[in-house]
């Protein structure tokens, strides 16, 4: 039931991306952009000893409605942004045991932003968004993030490692895949202007959305992005603290992603941790061509090292290969991918390797 409730939702979401909606109204006063996107997917599971399948929303990008206010004062802009999941089930969330339903909740919300952007010291913004250091690990130019990127755990993160034994673990992906990169609260923060492809960012704010969590958070980060003759770069860094009963937790993350524009070559490379214990590495190459007139076609082959994540000496490596196929006049790219995962507890007990295949297509209006 809770699959066809799914599949029956597609079609409705697919009615709110008609032309009459994707588009921008104006007048002397300000304008308003109304946007959004379908990311249906098929997610299937082998923990080695059984297979699942599942249709699922895709949490590396999910379905999503939003939209823009914007109006020009003497020297600024003047932004309103709304933006919120619908809440389809997500792949990280379907596990051996459990099959989400389709449930909004104030969770789902993902940005109610308020944003004041000077032409000449920078933005701040103001309400539930992106903290300073959101998207510092996430920056890659393969094509193929909606099948695989350093946020190993959205493919399938809440999947348990079963042991040599047969017995399923108390261990999720989602526990030993972690990428630390900055994620939305109710926060204030400010960005600077951009001087020479570079730009910085600083931001406070606390969890708004969830009554369980009454911790202060702050962090900093800073981006970079330009062309250098036919390379075209990016890359960012952040570091973040987490206030919680007296007691400061802080982590680190970073990414580079480098497109050759004439070759499609590509390649990313990203790294976090904590400091008290917890980090990986990752690096993905890629090569973007032009095989039919419909739109490019993206290639990929991702590996990702983590150590210490459940205890120290633990060890988390996944690799992947992926393809992206994009039709251009429809706003749409497909894509499928297949990811292995090992998992080593350095703890007395042996677990069986995993794997995930992911397919679907993800339609932006």
């Amino acid at each position: 039931m809770r699959h066809l409730m799914t599949a029956t939702a597609l079609p409705v979401l697919a009615m709110l991306g008609s032309p009459v909606l994707a588009q921008t109204y104006s007048n002397e006063t300000g304008s308003v952009t109304f946007y959004g996107q379908v990311s249906p997917t098929y997610l299937g599971y082998d923990d080695g000893d059984e297979t699942s399948s599942e249709l699922a929303d895709n949490a590396h990008s999910n379905t999503r409605v939003g939209f823009w206010l914007e109006r020009e004062l003497a020297t600024s802009v003047l932004k309103f942004n709304f933006e919120t999941a619908v809440g389809l089930p997500q792949t990280s969330a379907f596990s051996q045991d459990s099959s989400p339903d389709w449930e909004w909740d104030k969770t789902k919300l993902r940005k109610v932003d308020i944003v004041w952007d000077s032409l000449s010291w920078g933005s701040i913004s103001f309400g539930q968004g992106s903290m300073a250091s959101d998207g510092v690990a996430t920056i890659d130019k393969s094509g193929t993030t909606m099948v695989s990127t350093v946020t190993t755990s959205d493919t399938a993160g809440s999947y348990l490692f079963r042991e040599d034994g047969g017995d399923l673990s108390d261990i999720a992906l989602g526990d030993v895949y972690s990428d630390f990169d900055g994620g939305r609260r109710g926060r204030i923060r400010y960005d600077t202007p951009t001087f020479g492809g570079f730009r910085l960012a600083a931001a406070y704010g606390e969890e708004i959305l969830n009554s369980g969590d009454d911790s202060e958070y702050y962090d900093i980060g800073a981006f970079y992005s330009n062309d250098y003759g036919s390379f075209e770069v990016s890359a960012g860094a952040g570091y973040a603290w987490k206030d919680s009963d007296g007691d400061t937790t802080e982590r680190y993350a970073g990414s580079v992603s480098v497109l050759h524009g004439d070759t499609g070559l590509n390649g990313t490379f990203a790294l976090g941790g904590d400091p008290d214990g917890g980090d990986y590495c990752y690096i993905k190459a890629g090569w973007i061509t032009d095989f039919t007139p419909v739109g490019s076609t993206a290639f990929s082959a991702d590996y990702y090292s983590g150590s210490d994540f459940q205890n120290d000496g633990s060890s988390s490596d996944a690799w992947g290969l992926q393809v992206t196929q994009n039709f251009d006049a429809h706003n749409i790219e497909a894509y499928a991918g297949f990811a292995s995962y090992e998992f080593d507890g350095d703890g007395g007990v042996d677990y069986q390797d995993s794997s995930s295949t992911l397919a679907g297509l993800r339609w932006r209006f």
